[in-house]
């Protein structure tokens, strides 16, 4: 049960940031801005910075398995 656990971790881990990136009506707008950058800009590199997070953890997982 443990092995299953994680497959599901690291399947959401790389699965969650693509998923997001695919639904552009999410994020297909001009407002709210910030810093004078239109919310389309930002939300995608946000993204870019999670995605890193989201794939820094993936590869310590994939690392630690049996």
């Amino acid at each position: 049960m443990q092995v299953k656990r994680r497959h599901v971790a690291l399947a959401l881990l790389i699965l969650i940031p693509s998923c997001v990136n695919l639904i552009v009506p999410i994020y297909n707008r001009d407002s709210p801005e910030l810093l004078g950058l239109p919310f389309f800009y930002w939300f995608q590199t946000l993204w870019l910075v999670a995605s890193t997070g989201f794939y820094m953890a993936f590869s310590h997982l994939k690392e630690r398995q049996p």
